[in-house]
């Protein structure tokens, strides 16, 4: 019997939304959620304590602190 495909999750996109900061997008297949920083760091602890794979996660949540990081430094 055939195994189904899992799809793999992408971090396809980070935007600066007025009011909310900047947030996430993953995309698993033609699902897409945001999420905030804070969401992501839950995300990750919950499948980190399953055993999941957390590296897209990880990878959008570093972007996601570099961004805010540079531009801080620049309105200083």
């Amino acid at each position: 019997m055939a195994q189904p495909t899992r799809q793999k999750e992408q971090f396809t996109g980070l935007f600066n939304l007025p009011g909310e900061g900047f947030v996430a997008q993953i995309r698993i297949g033609t699902d897409a959620r945001l999420y905030d920083r804070q969401g992501l760091q839950h995300l990750i602890l919950e499948r980190k304590q399953m055993g999941k794979d957390v590296r897209v996660l990880e990878e959008a949540l570093i972007r996601m602190n570099s961004v805010g990081e540079a531009l801080q430094l620049q309105d200083a």
